[in-house]
C-alpha cells in the first residue's frame, strides 16, 4: 500500500493530473492496516505477558513437584525404619513369650 501511494503520488505530480478519490481511499488503507497493526502488537504483547507468567508458574511447579518428591523420598525411609521396627518388637515378643514359657 505505502509502495502504491507513492507511485500515485509520483505519477500525480509528474502528471499534474490527480486521479480523485484514488488517494483518499489508498489513506484510507493505510490508516486502517495501521490501526489492525496497532491491535496485532498489543495483543502480540498481551501474548508475551501471558507467556511470561506461564514461565514462572512453570518454575513454582517443578518446585513443587519436586518437594513432593523429596516428601515422597522421606515417607518412604520413615515407612522402612516403622517396618523394621515393627518387626523387631515382634521378635522381641516373641522371644519373651518363648522365656515365659521356658
Amino acid at each position: 500500500l505505502s509502495r502504491e501511494l507513492i507511485e500515485i503520488l509520483a505519477i500525480s505530480r509528474n502528471q499534474k493530473l490527480p486521479q480523485p478519490g484514488e488517494e483518499s481511499q489508498i489513506l484510507e488503507l493505510l490508516i486502517q492496516r495501521d490501526g489492525e497493526f496497532q491491535e496485532l502488537m498489543k495483543l502480540a504483547v498481551d501474548q508475551g505477558k501471558i507467556h511470561h507468567e506461564m514461565q514462572l508458574l512453570e518454575k513454582v511447579v517443578e518446585k513443587r513437584d519436586n518437594d513432593i518428591q523429596q516428601l515422597q523420598k522421606q515417607l518412604k525411609e520413615a515407612e522402612h525404619i516403622l517396618a523394621t521396627a515393627v518387626y523387631q518388637a515382634k521378635e522381641k515378643l516373641k522371644s519373651i513369650e518363648k522365656a515365659r514359657k521356658g
